[in-house]
């Protein structure tokens, strides 16, 4: 586009190396994504043509690099490594703040220093006992961060009791009397209030001290955590001149650009019933008190069609054993007609059960199918939040939403599923390395004895962290969980005639949402994920996860769901999703262009 017919933030964007915007317009969040594209942009800057570009390109790394810093300010091997950059472009705030992290985190040594003990406990799950060890360890040692920094990571994960309360307060007490740390608690002090709701507290934490922490963290970072705030309170009109003005400063920054033009167009508060009539799937096994409780939380919500009617639920009971059957039928008397069953004597596993219920004739019936599993809780505007996703994206091949844990509802585990490819030798939760390469052209040829033989995932960065509001938005994207995803059925019914459904496969339950959304965009549709609608879910992601034969048949359909894909066709849809993703970045700085005050 010419020049001249774009504003300043896209010109700015624009500017960028492509190599930057690609990865900045997947995620500019998640401490670990932004310390490989602080890295990234460091590579470049070393490879400049000429002075000015390598001065330019080595601030844009400082300032991504703070910006990651900000998102984990106690850890100490990545205070290090930023630091190790010796060309770096630091405000002295922010060395003097970098080294005393580096300096501070000492990890213990052998047995003596209750590592070992820590490491069983957590093995064992048993987070009281961790809690009671960790703020132990934190008043013997005030001026270690190693387990300042444990005990605030099992506090995020406790979530809302007040174990977690209390451990949190244990890890921050005195912190900012600390040489060196006063910024660092400054932003934890403030990300804790912002998480339990305390918006006035969080506020005037990010405010109080801004040119300290513009300095430490970079120009834009806490200017935009307010902004995000006053969002997050549905103050729109104080947080978008805000949230401009930080990306002025930092107009790389493509999530909350993202963030702010949703905001903008007033798509963030729109609700619109889906086409009816609507049918709600849900397949169950041996979850009877899960399911109870998401029945509940289905009926007390909103269910109005487009034009009038209301929608139909429809349970698959997976032949259960416990007292699901009971729950159904008391649900029954309780709705009546609204909720029909079916009944197998086996449990077929969630491919055959989804499959199963998309052919029965009431999904035939239905224009809008929506599959919901049995253990969520849903938001009462949920079905109207999915239906304004899908009448701002009609041609969508599947509407989705994020995912939060639901005991921590601050803690995502699925937002908008963006692909990726990974060399075999790197793994996901590996250690940031700045000077690493994890592009798509390191992927080395198919190994059949490796666990990742095409190893694709999708991005992660919505798992680094807490949900600061950076993935509130509606967005096209390559998969959705699902959780909870609407369809319209001529959508749906398209993979099932490229390819049998939902794969047999990938039984009994993971995966094959993923694996119909790759089929899906080799027929030309992409997803759509409302990152408007959050939806709780029961069962727990990372530390609680992946217990036993659970992890080990979610590896091997991992397995067989990338075999089932040639790398070809995933970077062909890399590729694709990189210009979506690019338009997309672009198309918010130009709306905040077009929508910003003029004066």
């Amino acid at each position: 586009m010419p020049q001249h017919l774009t504003g300043a933030l896209e010109r700015s964007w624009l500017a960028l190396p492509e190599s930057l915007r690609q990865r900045l317009a997947v995620a500019s969040t998640g401490w670990r994504s932004m310390a490989l594209t602080g890295g990234e942009c460091l590579r470049l800057a070393r490879g400049a043509e000429t002075a000015q570009e390598r001065a330019r390109l080595l601030a844009l790394a400082a300032d991504i690099l703070l910006w990651a810093f900000g998102e984990n300010p106690l850890s100490g091997p990545f205070a290090a490594e930023i630091l190790s950059a010796a060309d770096l472009p630091l405000p002295e705030a922010a060395r003097s703040s970098l080294a005393a992290v580096a300096g501070g985190w000492r990890a213990p040594q052998g047995n003596a220093g209750g590592l070992a003990y820590f490491e069983r406990l957590a093995q064992k799950r048993d987070t009281h006992k961790l809690a009671d060890f960790l703020a132990l360890q934190v008043q013997k040692d005030p001026a270690g961060l190693f387990w300042r920094d444990k005990a605030l990571g099992l506090a995020l994960y406790l979530g809302e009791d007040e174990l977690a309360h209390s451990l949190e307060a244990a890890a921050l007490e005195g912190l900012e009397t600390l040489p060196g740390l006063a910024p660092a608690a400054r932003v934890l002090r403030a990300q804790a209030a912002f998480l339990r709701g305390d918006a006035d507290t969080c506020l005037a934490g990010l405010t109080a001290e801004l040119p300290l922490l513009q300095d430490v963290f970079g120009p834009a970072f806490a200017a935009a955590r307010a902004g995000l705030t006053l969002l997050r309170q549905g103050e729109d009109a104080a947080a978008l001149p805000l949230l401009r003005n930080c990306l002025e400063a930092a107009p790389w920054q493509a999530g909350l650009a993202r963030v702010a033009a949703d905001a903008a167009s007033g798509l963030r508060h729109r609700r619109t019933p889906p086409p009816g009539p609507v049918l709600i799937m849900l397949y169950t096994w041996n979850k009877a008190g899960d399911l109870d409780a998401t029945l509940e939380s289905l009926f007390a919500s909103d269910l109005a069609t487009k034009g009038g009617g209301r929608a139909q639920v429809l349970v698959l009971n997976n032949g259960s054993a416990d007292e699901t059957a009971q729950v159904l039928a008391a649900w029954a008397g309780r709705v009546g007609g609204a909720l029909q069953r079916l009944d197998l004597p086996v449990n077929i596993g969630a491919p055959a059960a989804r499959n199963w219920l998309a052919a029965t004739p009431q999904a035939r019936a239905a224009e809008s199918l929506v599959f919901l599993d049995d253990d969520v809780s849903l938001p009462p505007d949920w079905l109207q939040r999915l239906g304004a996703a899908l009448e701002a994206h009609p041609d969508a091949g599947v509407v989705g939403c994020k995912v939060a844990d639901h005991q921590a509802p601050h803690l995502l585990q699925n937002v908008a599923g963006h692909l990726a490819l990974l060399p075999p030798a790197s793994r996901p939760d590996a250690s940031p390395d700045i000077g690493s390469d994890a592009s798509p052209d390191a992927a080395s040829p198919l190994d059949l004895q490796s666990l990742t033989p095409n190893p694709f995932r999708l991005d992660d960065a919505h798992l680094q962290g807490p949900d600061w509001g950076l993935f509130d938005f509606v967005s096209r994207c390559d998969s959705v969980t699902g959780c909870c995803h609407l369809f319209r059925r001529q959508a749906l019914e398209a993979p099932f005639a490229q390819g049998g459904g939902f794969s047999l496969a990938l039984g009994p339950s993971q995966y094959d949402d993923l694996e119909r959304d790759l089929r899906m965009l080799a027929g030309g549709r992409v997803a759509v994920c409302q990152g408007h609608l959050r939806v709780r879910h029961r069962k727990r992601s990372g530390l609680a996860s992946q217990e036993g034969g659970e992890g080990a048949n979610a590896q091997g359909n991992r397995y067989k769901m990338q075999t089932l894909h040639a790398r070809e066709e995933i970077a062909g849809f890399i590729a694709a999703q990189a210009q979506r993703l690019g338009e997309a970045a672009a198309q918010a700085f130009a709306l905040l262009d077009r929508t910003g005050d003029p004066s």
